[in-house]
């Protein structure tokens, strides 16, 4: 264990060191500072080293908004659906409890899955009535979890993000990304579960927010870029320290359908 915690410490100081701050969560109004250093989005800007954002309860709900529309989709379309909302002055709770599903639907139709999405977006307006977003932030984070994970369509991955970027609170956020690296890189078995994963984050490094806040973010950058499905291994910076040489298996070649009716068709 104390290995692991090592490589996972070690790990952490490389990536800030060459990537930098990537100050998380990105929000819309931000995106006139044109500070970007994901290259990931348009709509919205970052705020790289400063962890007091967000400072107002609208951000707040952008951010929880945000972690639901990003669910299976790139964070591109994500933030196109959150773009569409603040464009229709649909980001506040009043607009989005008294909106239907159907019409939310619509406004939200880049994020994919639009319809789910709509209705885990109304499950939460739900919840935020009987638990007011000033009155949920003053929870710890075991009863913050707790009621967050109630909510449908709200799983440990979102509740986290929600947790930890909107409440500014300290829990490490594991996603498919995390697996893929730790276990590319042989530290942690990519097969493990979402909560070994976070326990032996929490027992490796310090519990404050900025930390989690940007390993998570580095993480996210490394493999949107360089450590993606097929691995861009020559451009890679941690390449000597990944246990394995990564090879992809070569496509199966497939034989063309019209190919094998023809050479049916001579045999007959």
């Amino acid at each position: 264990m104390e290995k692991i915690k090592r490589e996972i410490q070690n790990l952490y100081q490389i990536l800030r060191k060459h990537y930098g701050s990537q100050g998380w969560w990105p929000l819309l109004r931000l995106s006139r500072n044109n500070i970007n250093p994901t290259l990931r989005g348009s709509y919205s800007g970052y705020h790289p080293n400063d962890y007091n954002i967000p400072d107002q309860p609208k951000e707040v709900l952008e951010i929880m908004l945000g972690a639901i529309l990003t669910q299976n989709t790139s964070w591109v379309n994500a933030e196109k659906a959150l773009f569409n909302l603040e464009s229709n002055k649909m980001i506040s709770f009043e607009s989005l409890h008294k909106l239907s599903e159907e019409k939310l639907a619509l406004l939200i139709k880049s994020s994919g899955y639009y319809n789910q999405k709509a209705k885990k977006i109304h499950y939460l307006m739900s919840f935020l009535a009987k638990n007011p977003i000033s009155t949920i932030s003053q929870l710890d984070i075991i009863e913050l979890r707790s009621k967050l994970l109630s909510v449908k369509g709200i799983g440990p991955e979102t509740a986290d993000s929600i947790i930890l970027y909107a409440f500014k609170k300290p829990i490490f956020v594991i996603d498919a990304y995390t697996k893929r690296l730790f276990g590319r890189l042989d530290i942690i078995q990519q097969s493990e579960s979402y909560d070994h994963f976070q326990m032996i984050f929490h027992a490796s490094l310090r519990n404050e927010t900025p930390v989690f806040n940007e390993y998570h973010a580095l993480i996210v950058q490394h493999c949107a870029h360089i450590c993606t499905a097929k691995p861009k291994c020559d451009l890679c910076f941690i390449n000597e320290k990944c246990a394995k040489n990564i090879k992809l298996k070569p496509k199966k070649k497939t034989r063309n359908k019209k190919s094998i009716k023809k050479k049916v068709g001579k045999q007959v």
